[in-house]
């Protein structure tokens, strides 16, 4: 039986759903954070390969499975321009041509046509059709896709930046997400915060953390609402240096909380899949999966037997609050230190890669969780043995898996990161990153 100020929590927090439904969203049909992407393997990854073979003779290009697209330019020559589009059907732009640029996209699709490569792809193709008219050839990355409930909230939104030339390489990227913290109050800076360093965590993890520069994606059917999320994607651009654009925001979406990225570098970034040798040890700089006591404390107050069964197996609700609350504090932490450290082991651009010194590959634990790491062995195409996989709650984590409480209690937002790195420098990589707070693991 649930002890009664177990349940006056819990009643409150299907208060603040009731809110959260209120603006158009449902944290009890959708899962927090990063799980609420679409299916990477399965989905997004064959799609792009659909639009390859379609668009590529029109001058679409399309990155390899990075996030963030890096490429030539100056920094101190930004002109970002935005582009929201229907999902399904090409739209008409007035803009002037922009000729070569690279973009970062967010898709909001609808979750019956998010299941499947080709019903994917062929919702996403008019989308692209319609830039080309406006920018060819056009470069994007995987892009940021994410699923809805409501069938009339999809859509394409497209940063702009023309390519150009420079002596630095710029990189961009953009995540957005509907809550960070279901049960947590909507204004609470955590969230906004968390939803826009998972956005710069794509930079931070290829050693980008220099000139960094926000374009927000914040919406919200009330516009108080509205007005205090912008103000505080203002305020945490503020704490990490970076500037915030002014853009315009999508009238579709309902609750939406993230942003496009953009920032510099004068290294190489880690991205020498062709580079990586027996030998070199895995690096982890953080344990991972701060989504599992968000969505077990959630589905808690959904089902309150849950409770029982949580404290049947050893675990108090007490800890499980505790663990959510460490969890939504990690989130909102900028992993920017990391991106110092990873700095320090590239190469200067045009320095030749040293298999010695420099870390070829890096990426952050998200939604993926565990299965970053197959991520990770496809793209080198090695093999990765894995003795161990650190988790931040592994009790939870563990519940949350033989309960069938979330499809991957592994899976993380605005998460640590795994560096591939040459057993050599290991060593140093490890001490950097203890030196500035965090906990690594090989």
């Amino acid at each position: 039986m649930v002890r009664p100020e177990v349940s006056a929590r819990l009643a409150e927090v299907r208060r603040r759903s009731a809110l959260y439904r209120s603006l158009g969203a449902d944290p009890m049909s959708l899962a927090a954070g990063c799980a609420v992407k679409v299916d990477l393997v399965r989905v997004v990854y064959p799609a792009m390969e659909e639009l390859r073979r379609e668009l590529s003779p029109l001058g679409l290009e399309i990155a390899e499975r990075e996030d963030a697209d890096v490429a030539p330019g100056d920094p101190s020559d930004i002109e970002l321009e935005r582009f929201i589009l229907p999902l399904g059907r090409e739209a008409d732009l007035r803009a002037k041509g922009l000729g070569r640029a690279r973009a970062a996209v967010l898709i909001q699709v609808y979750q019956m046509n998010a299941g499947e490569p080709k019903k994917f792809a062929s919702m996403i193709s008019p989308a692209y059709r319609s830039l080309l008219r406006v920018a060819r050839p056009l470069r994007v990355a995987k892009g940021h896709s994410i699923i809805t409930p409501f069938r009339e909230d999809e859509f394409l939104l497209a940063d702009l930046l023309p390519e150009g030339k420079g002596d630095y390489l710029v990189a961009i990227n953009n995540d957005t997400m509907h809550v960070i913290d279901p049960t947590g109050d909507l204004l609470d800076p955590r969230q906004v915060s968390g939803a826009l360093l998972n956005s710069m965590n794509d930079l931070f993890v290829i050693g980008v953390h220099r000139g960094l520069a926000v374009a927000p994606v914040i919406n919200a059917r009330d516009e108080s609402v509205k007005e205090g999320l912008l103000k505080n994607a203002a305020s945490l651009a503020s704490s990490v240096g970076a500037r915030l654009l002014d853009v315009e925001m999508p009238k579709e979406g309902r609750l939406l909380m993230g942003g496009t990225v953009i920032g510099y570098t004068d290294r190489s970034p880690p991205q020498f899949k062709d580079k990586v040798e027996v030998g070199m040890k895995l690096i982890a700089t953080r344990p991972f999966g701060e989504l599992a006591p968000i969505t077990t404390y959630l589905v808690s107050a959904l089902d309150e037997s849950v409770v029982d069964e949580l404290e049947a197996e050893g675990l108090s609700f007490e800890a499980l609050e505790r663990a959510k609350e460490e969890a939504v504090k990690l989130i909102s932490t900028p992993n920017k230190a990391a991106a110092e450290v990873i700095e320090r082991h590239l190469p200067e651009l045009g320095e030749p890669f040293d298999p010695t010194e420099h870390i070829p590959l890096t990426t952050d634990v998200t939604g993926q969780g565990a299965y970053s790491v197959r991520e990770l062995a496809d793209l080198a195409n090695v093999e990765i043995t894995l003795y161990d996989f650190p988790l931040l709650f592994p009790e939870v984590s563990e519940f949350a898996a033989r309960h069938f409480i979330m499809p991957n209690a592994t899976s993380g937002t605005n998460g640590g990161f795994l560096i591939l790195a040459p057993d050599g420098v290991a060593d140093d990589i490890i001490k950097e990153l203890r030196s500035r707070g965090y906990s690594p693991s090989v």
